[in-house]
This record gives structure tokens, sequence and C-alpha cells, in this order.
């Protein structure tokens, strides 16, 4: 059972075990009412702190368990197979713990780790602003300064499960007059920071991040800027977020198959029961098609987090073939997971179509709608097919 203890993850257990217990035994019977009222997932991300999931990237040397992100990619896809919304705020969280304990300064992770490790500290992202259309490379915000370190003032259009979070990791140039791209990452933490609604959050999938837009406000000592946003990006924000965001869909995938195993293994029950030489019923056919797709997105993540575990530390990590492949890996997941949802759908029939039934897989097909959307597909398809041009290798 989950009970809240240390935060400190336990060296023998798996992240990925750790998540599933928490996916089964809270995060599951909530998730039907996270989805109905867009709420934050609460039970999930209560379990989640308590059991030291937040610190889990945090390295060794820092006094964290120095889980891979391998071992964080499971874990998230063990918690998105029961509750999309709690296991996509794991990511977004990930992400940005990624890209502290591999860029802040001495004087940042002082500040920052010890609330990692206690799972006091749930960390959200501001990247998107009012006007840019979710292009996280630019900012119109800068930080402006004071007797005291910095004021920022940004117009987010979206801050995933903003006022829930503890923190907020938001990109800013780095002074009023810096053109856009000169990015700095801004750790707004509470209650030196506030947000002010600009907006409702009422979608079709994803409820439960509760992502609205909000005028974030902060007020920041000079420590709790990370310089040089762009090679965070690079080097760190780019893989993770492919990576762990790949792994929610992966999770939504995992449910619907399971869902549709279900079902094939009840009707080859029935029709044996009436004939004991009963051949298998059509459906596993069907099972079996899916199968093959959703081996595809495990291979797909797992290729992803190892080659970004061998080149994390050398120049290959900044290379425009490098970003290829994460985004190869981000569009990929984004697009199989629907089509593993609708053939889990073919298979379960009316069941899968259905609200209210064990095999229903409403909140699954509406959660994966979202996949392509998160981290646009589009632009991450333009930027390839520019490297393309200057790439002499696929």
């Amino acid at each position: 059972m989950i009970t809240p203890s240390t935060a400190l993850l336990d060296p023998m257990e798996s992240p990925a075990a750790v998540a599933a217990e928490i996916g089964e035994q809270v995060a599951a019977p909530a998730a039907d009412d996270v989805d109905t009222a867009a709420r934050f997932p609460t039970e999930a991300l209560g379990a989640v702190r308590a059991a030291g999931l937040l610190g889990a990237l945090v390295p060794e040397e820092l006094g964290g368990p120095g889980r891979s992100m391998t071992e964080l990619a499971q874990a998230v896809t063990a918690l998105s197979e029961h509750c999309a919304s709690s296991g996509i705020v794991l990511a977004m969280h990930g992400i940005q713990v990624a890209s502290i304990v591999r860029h802040a300064s001495p004087a940042t992770l002082e500040r920052v780790i010890p609330g990692l490790l206690s799972g006091e500290l749930l960390l959200a992202s501001a990247n998107s602003e009012v006007g840019l259309y979710g292009n996280r490379r630019v900012s119109t915000c800068a930080l402006e300064p004071t007797a005291s370190g910095f004021r920022l003032e940004k117009h987010a259009s979206c801050v995933s499960y903003g006022e829930a979070a503890d923190a907020v990791l938001a990109t800013a140039r780095r002074r009023p007059d810096s053109p856009p791209n000169e990015q700095v990452l801004a750790i707004c933490v509470a209650p030196n920071m506030t947000l002010e609604p600009i907006g409702e959050w009422n979608t079709l999938g994803l409820r439960g991040t509760d992502s609205r837009p909000f005028i974030l406000t902060a007020e920041l000592p000079p420590e709790l800027v990370i310089e040089d946003y762009g090679t965070v990006f690079a080097q760190t924000a780019l893989p993770a977020s492919s990576i762990l965001l790949s792994s929610v869909w992966l999770g939504i995938a995992e449910g619907a198959a399971r869902r549709a195993h279900t079902a094939v293994r009840s009707q080859a029950r029935k029709l044996r029961a009436a004939d004991p030489d009963a051949p298998p019923p059509p459906s596993a056919l069907r099972l079996a098609e899916l199968a093959v797709i959703l081996h595809q997105m495990r291979a797909m993540i797992a290729f992803g987090a190892a080659e970004y575990e061998r080149m994390k530390d050398t120049p290959e990590v900044s290379t425009i073939g490098f970003s290829a492949l994460m985004d190869n890996v981000k569009v990929s997941t984004s697009t199989l997971v629907a089509d593993v949802v609708r053939r889990a759908m073919g298979v379960c029939g009316m069941g899968g179509f259905a609200n209210d039934t064990p095999t229903s897989l409403a909140r699954l097909s509406r959660d994966a709608a979202g996949a392509p959307l998160m981290v646009n597909n589009e632009r991450a398809l333009i930027a390839a097919a520019q490297s393309l041009l200057l790439r002499k290798d696929l």
C-alpha cells in the first residue's frame, strides 16, 4: 500500500512498480471523476509526492535516487495507463526536473533540490505565450531588474496544472532589450509568484491537467534564473519532453489494449463454453494487429530513451539529427496511440463505445485526441523537413 512517509524513492523498488501501484490503487478509482469535473488529480499526485517520484531524476551526487530517464518514462506509462491526466503531470514535472539538474548552477540546486526530494515541490512550466502560437523558442516577456533580483510578468497561453503547482518554470527574454530568442528559464516559486486566470479549461480530453491561460507574476532572486534556455531546450527539454510525453501516449495505448484483451478473452470463453472446439473469435485477429502497433510504440520510446542516455553528455545531443530523432519519437507515438485506441474500440464493440462499461474507451479516446496537439506535430514536421535539406541521411 502507498503510505505517506519519507518522500525519498525506495532504492530497491522500480519507479514503474511504484507508479503502477499508485495507478491501480489511487489514480484509477478517481480517473473518471477527474475527467468529468476537469479537476486536478489530487489523489494520485498526493501519492506520487509521498512515494518520492517527484525527485526520481535527482542524481545521487545531489542526494537523490539517481533514476534514469528510461525508468521515469516507464513510471509515466504505468501511471498513464490508469489516468492520463495523472501521468502527464508526472511527465511534465519530470521535464522541468531534468532541465534543472542538468543545467542549473550550484546556488540554484541548493534552493530547489530539497523540495524535490521531500515531495514538496511540484513543478509546472510556462513556455508558451499569448500571441506566439505555442512557439517555445521565442518570448515576448522579459526579466525586469529589481534591487533584489528580477520581476517577471508573463501572459502565458497555457500553464498546465498551474494552480496546483508549487513552482513554475517560465521562459523569458534575458533583459527587456534582448531579442525574442535570447531566453532564460525563470524558476518562479510560491509565495513569490501569483497566477491570475485569464481563461477557462473545458476540453475534449486530458481534462485533469487544468491547463488554463494565466498572467504569471513573480519576484525572483538571481539564483533562480537558469541562463541560456536555448542550450537547455536542445540538450534536455526537447528530448525529455519527447520521451516522457510519448510515454503518456503509450500508457493510454496500454490501457486501451488491456481492455481489448479482456473483451477478446471474454468472447472466447463464451464461445468455448458452447463448443470446446470453437475457433478463436474474429476479434482475436484484430487484437493481434493491435499488438503489432503497440509493440512499435514500446520499441520507439525505448530506442529514443536509450539514445538519449547514450548521447546526453556528448556533443551529439545538440545536433539536428538527434533533435529530428526526438521529434520523430513524439510524432510517431502521438499518431499511433489514436490508431491503437481505434482498433481497441473495434475489438470491444459497444462495450468500448459506452461510457459506463468495464471496457469503455470513451475517456481514453478523448485523451488520445490531444496527443498530436501537445507540442504541435505540424511544427515538429516542419522542423524535420527543414533539417532534411541539410542532413545527408534520414
